[in-house]
């Protein structure tokens, strides 16, 4: 498909048997992890149960106990979400690239990762440094949009409320301001973040495609080096 595309493309690109399988892996890797993290946290939570034997000092203890392990249970989501993650950007690029299957992407993309482990984690490395310096400037970019939504919607939501006030007193005139700034603060902070999360997001897409492309490449020339000694050597005369 040349780029770019119109929305009517993308929308029939969505419908393709590519996306379906994608959707499969997707559905297979997140609905187990799904239940497996409800159950975790159900039982990180399961001391404070301790609250309904009426003895203070055991309620405390599982108060405690739930804290510990809520952390435990935070710290496990993070590291399992990023490994899953990893193992997701590949088993998706070889489903897309390769045209295979859905288990077969993914004990292909295993593979791969298996086969070069250093250099998938130099750039999950990377890319998590980008990732805090992209969070940061979000922020910041973040920031300076509220200051300036707070200001833009402030006018129209004074005009609004100094009307209103006209012709009734209380707390009307301060509802009816907020209900015209607030929509006008969200659209003017929610569509240039969105917009660059966009731009992030196919960043992040385009990166790990890059990587996938040159571990292929790579693991292909050293197939074709291995090819060509096989060749010399059975093309070597013999005495």
């Amino acid at each position: 498909v040349s780029l770019p595309i119109s929305v009517g493309q993308g929308f029939r690109l969505g419908w393709s048997r590519a996306a379906f399988q994608l959707f499969l892996i997707d559905l297979i890797i997140g609905l187990p992890l799904t239940i497996v993290f409800i159950g975790l946290f159900v039982l990180a939570i399961a001391p404070l149960l301790l609250w309904t034997t009426e003895n203070t000092t055991m309620g405390v203890l599982g108060t405690i106990m739930t804290i510990g392990l809520f952390f435990l249970f935070i710290l496990a989501a993070i590291v399992v979400g990023a490994v899953v993650g990893v193992l997701t950007h590949f088993f998706r690029r070889t489903c897309a690239l390769e045209g295979t299957g859905v288990f077969d992407s993914m004990r292909q993309g295993y593979g791969m990762i298996r086969r070069h482990l250093k250099d998938v984690a130099i750039m999950v490395l990377i890319m998590f440094g980008v990732g805090i310096g992209w969070g940061i400037v979000l922020l910041i970019v973040t920031l300076v949009l509220m200051l300036a939504g707070l200001f833009l919607a402030a006018l129209p939501a004074l005009m609004v409320g100094g009307l209103v006030s006209l012709f009734t007193q209380g707390a009307t005139p301060w509802i009816l301001a907020a209900l015209v700034g607030l929509p006008i603060l969200m659209l003017l902070v929610s569509i240039p973040t969105l917009f660059l999360s966009g731009l992030m997001q196919v960043y992040i897409s385009s990166v790990w495609t890059l990587t996938y492309r040159d571990l292929r490449a790579m693991e292909a020339l050293s197939a074709g080096a291995v090819e060509g000694e096989v060749e010399e050597i059975e093309t070597e005369p013999t005495e």
